[in-house]
């Protein structure tokens, strides 16, 4: 298995989070999954770190952080 290189990663705010799923439903990969309409997470094993989430977001809660 090939590793995903990415510069960026989504990282969501809870706090401004709606839970509309537009994240989920726009990811291109499939790696947004709202857990019992109460938080977002993110698979990172094959999130390629587009930042489509992010902008999709209408509250702005998805921020795109540097990788480490």
């Amino acid at each position: 298995m090939s590793q995903i290189v990415r510069s960026f990663r989504p990282v969501v705010d809870m706090e401004k989070c709606n839970k509309c799923t537009l994240c989920q439903i726009y990811c291109p990969e499939g790696t947004v999954m709202v857990v019992n309409k109460e938080k977002v997470v993110f698979d990172y094993r094959f999130c390629k770190g587009c930042g489509v989430c992010a902008t999709e977001c209408p509250t702005g809660a998805i921020g795109m952080e540097r990788e480490a």
